[in-house]
């Protein structure tokens, strides 16, 4: 391992230091992801002979693509979800043979192992207070990730008399203002603020139903890894999640900010528990066929093979 700082994106002693390595090892690829460490790098390979295929990982595109970049910095740009590659081809000077899908690579074996493991006494304590069923979010606190929607479906249920337990894994910037939605629609003994959770997937197993009610996501990891346990999720239809959850095959979609939507398919998921478990019992065998470590490392090694050209440019 080579310590490498990476200050900024044109950081001279970091881009001699990835060139001292390339000099060293003769990778046949250099993966960067996406950031200092991807501009850096591909600057670096260019100085050495023999320059290895540069791969960058995209997981996240922030404001308008820079064609040039894709086109000319990089051989191959890999990203999380047939969304997004189709989101950056929208800029039509962008070549569609630089910009390819490869799915995350989950460690199920692990999930499934902590799924096993005891919570903090703490978080058991909130868990086990809330009232059944229990349904559980774990996103960052940010406005996209679509809690104050679930926060207002969860009264409207109990406007109707039926009180469910919401239980909220994350941190983030609407902290203060989620609370004081949960106490202004009288919710306190319902929601639970989990904070940060070293082990999200023992928090799933006490979940009759995970939710991904998010206004946009470049693939969502949150319903794989509920999914790899086999527990019911509803999502929203944005971004990449229609790519891993199938509509009434391996869970429930509802439109991204439409209350009466999400209320129907909650409704719908907590009042027919056998055909919701039928459905993540087949998103489980969906997604660890596609998201797995083995699936993961047999597509990268195809695109680090279909980049490793003898002709290829500087």
């Amino acid at each position: 391992t080579v310590a490498i700082p990476f200050r900024n994106s044109l950081h001279l002693p970091s881009i001699a230091g990835v060139r001292r390595v390339l000099q060293s090892f003769r990778p046949d690829a250099l993966i960067c992801h996406s950031g200092h460490d991807a501009n850096n790098g591909a600057l670096a390979a260019r100085l050495v002979p023999d320059r290895p295929a540069l791969l960058r990982a995209r997981t996240y595109q922030h404001g308008q693509p820079n064609a040039w970049t894709y086109n000319h910095l990089f051989d191959r740009t890999l990203v999380p979800s047939n969304e997004m590659r189709q989101r950056l081809l929208a800029n039509r000077a962008i070549d569609p043979q630089r910009i390819h899908l490869l799915y995350p690579g989950i460690d199920f074996a692990a999930i499934a192992r902590r799924s096993q493991e005891a919570l903090p006494a703490a978080i058991a304590q909130v868990l086990s207070a809330l009232p059944r069923p229990v349904i559980v979010q774990a996103a960052m606190l940010r406005p996209e990730k679509g809690h104050a929607l679930m926060l207002d479906v969860l009264a409207t249920f109990k406007q109707r008399g039926q009180i469910i337990g919401f239980a909220i894994a994350g941190e983030g910037e609407l902290k203060v203002q989620l609370q004081q939605q949960v106490e202004r629609l009288g919710l306190g003994q319902q929601v639970a603020f989990l904070g940060m959770v070293d082990n999200i997937p023992a928090v799933y197993t006490r979940a009759a139903l995970v939710v991904v009610p998010s206004s946009y996501e470049p693939l969502g990891m949150s319903q794989i890894e509920a999914l790899s346990l086999g527990i019911p999720v509803v999502v929203s239809e944005v971004g990449g999640i229609p790519e891993t959850v199938r509509h009434q095959e391996t869970g429930l979609i509802a439109r991204s900010g439409d209350g009466a939507a999400w209320t129907a398919a909650i409704d719908r998921a907590l009042t027919t528990p056998e055909a919701m478990l039928a459905l993540a019992q087949a998103g489980s065998a969906d997604v660890l066929r596609r998201f797995g470590l083995q699936t993961n490392l047999d597509q990268l090694i195809n695109h680090i093979a279909a980049c490793c050209s003898p002709k290829r440019p500087r």
